[in-house]
């Protein structure tokens, strides 16, 4: 494979991150491992506020799949409780744009370490329009 001027230039910036100690701020991935767990419970508290419904509480995120597959971070999600979580699902998948969650023990849960907060309204905005469904 032969890199383009583009990809260089991308490989270029991200380099420049890394050694300018700018990666947890500079890079979406170290940006969202790099979330403590209190700004990850503000954020889902504030979703469950905006929709007025939800549990917060501890689960784990994936890290990574190809590079990390094993590793897990503990983390603070939204829990909602739906009639049908894999219906539900296939609807958020639909919305524009697409929203993916993952359930567990029958609920479905959304995890503010994989959501960028520009993010946060078109989230909220699609889960207020699936739920009201």
């Amino acid at each position: 494979m032969r890199a383009d001027k583009t990809c260089l230039a991308a490989l270029n910036a991200t380099l420049l991150h890394y050694l300018k100690d700018e990666a947890e701020r500079e890079i979406p991935i170290w940006r969202m491992i790099s979330l403590t767990p209190d700004q990850l419970k503000i954020r889902a508290e504030a979703w469950r506020d905006e929709l007025g419904q939800g549990d917060v509480i501890q689960s784990e995120s994936t890290v990574g799949g190809g590079s990390l597959p094993e590793e897990s971070l503990p983390t603070i999600v939204l829990a909602l409780n739906v009639k049908s979580p894999d219906t539900f699902l296939r609807k958020l998948r639909e919305e524009n744009p697409p929203i993916i969650a993952r359930t567990e023990n029958r609920k479905v849960l959304f995890d503010p370490r994989t959501v960028l907060p520009e993010q946060d309204k078109a989230l909220l905005v699609g889960l207020k329009k699936t739920l009201d469904n």
